[in-house]
């Protein structure tokens, strides 16, 4: 059960992480968005998916069944994994209030919950 809680906690700071990799490709030195602000946001949450996606398929190999209540929760430690490194790192980065935040990117990512609940229902009724 350890090696999995150190997988799912690992897991999650990938799923903060890679999209943080990419976007760097999309500012200047400085700090200026270099591409439409939509086609930004809309390329975070499609790689952030992809990434989140991909590590839950990789995670399903080793979780028992039934799965949804454990993929809920697995979605739940990623978003609040992904809260506190936006807390830590994004906000100081970009000054960026928490109100504004939260409208901004914050609750993009509860589809993270949505999208782990459902592996774990798929898991579950397919099992």
């Amino acid at each position: 059960m350890k090696s999995i809680l150190v997988r799912v906690l690992s897991f999650g700071f990938l799923v903060w992480l890679v999209p943080f990799v990419v976007a760097m490709g999309f500012f200047s030195p400085e700090r200026k968005l270099l591409v439409d602000m939509f086609l930004f946001k809309t390329i975070m949450l499609l790689v952030g998916t992809a990434t989140g996606s991909y590590l839950l398929f990789l995670l399903s190999k080793r979780i028992q069944r039934p799965s949804f209540k454990i993929f809920l929760g697995i979605g739940s430690i990623w978003l609040i994994e992904n809260w506190v490194l936006d807390f830590l790192i994004l906000l100081p980065l970009n000054g960026m209030s928490v109100s504004d935040y939260f409208v901004q990117i914050g609750l993009r990512y509860v589809q993270i919950v949505f999208v782990s609940a459902a592996i774990g229902a798929s898991i579950d009724k397919h099992a």
